[in-house]
This record gives C-alpha cells, structure tokens and sequence, in this order.
C-alpha cells in the first residue's frame, strides 16, 4: 500500500536516483501505477505515473504533504520542493541510499529494502 506524503526514490529510469512524495495512485485492470511527483517537474496537480517496481520506499511521511493533499487536493509548489529538497539534502552523503546501515521492515521481501530513518516535522 502506498501513503500519500511517503518519501520514495526512483530505481530505475532515466529519473534514478532522484526523490519523489507519493501523492496518490492509479489502479487499471491491467497494471497499478504510483503517482509521484517533486515539486519541480512534476507537481501535485501533473504527477507522473510510476510503476512500484521501480521505485524503493523510505520510512519518511511528510505529513504537511499528506494534510494537504488529503484535504485539499493540492499543495504549493514551492513548499512542496523545498520539504523535499531539505530532507534530501539532510540524508545525502554521496552514496548510494541502500547502503550497509539499511535494513528490512518486517512483512516485507528482502527485494524491499528501507532506509532506516527518522520523520521530518512539518513546520507549523
């Protein structure tokens, strides 16, 4: 299941590597695709479609994000990068996001690698 407001990061694609906020999803008969998007390229209101193979979760969940959208349908875009921008920066070290300190959360596959990781707060 996918949260709106989780922090996700693409693995494969020309976008690898690069973060995106879930901000919903799209189930047809044939395949599900998650709704993504960065506050730049995409927004909230022209998410891409991205299939969940392809992109590995993290334990991060925006919560004003999440508010918003659940709410109100939409989120500032400007807000919405720089939360996104500001964690990424926070949690970059240069290597790769899997890496030895990551491990997997119970119910999961071992093909489902999270980070480990603290929640952002929102600024009030």
């Amino acid at each position: 299941m996918w949260k709106v407001g989780q922090v996700v990061i693409s693995l494969k694609g020309k976008d690898t590597g690069r973060w995106y906020v879930v901000v919903g999803s799209q189930e047809s008969a044939k395949e599900e695709r998650v709704l993504v998007a960065d506050g730049s390229r995409y927004t909230v209101a022209r998410p891409k479609p991205k299939n969940p193979a392809h992109l590995q979760r993290t334990r991060w969940v925006l919560d004003e994000i999440e508010r918003s959208i659940l709410s109100k349908g939409r989120f500032d875009a400007g807000r919405f990068q720089a939360l996104l921008t500001g964690l990424e920066k926070e949690n970059s070290s240069g290597e790769p996001v899997v890496s030895a300190c990551a491990n997997t959360m119970p119910g999961t596959s071992s093909e489902e690698v999270e980070e480990i990781a603290c929640r952002i707060k929102a600024k009030s």
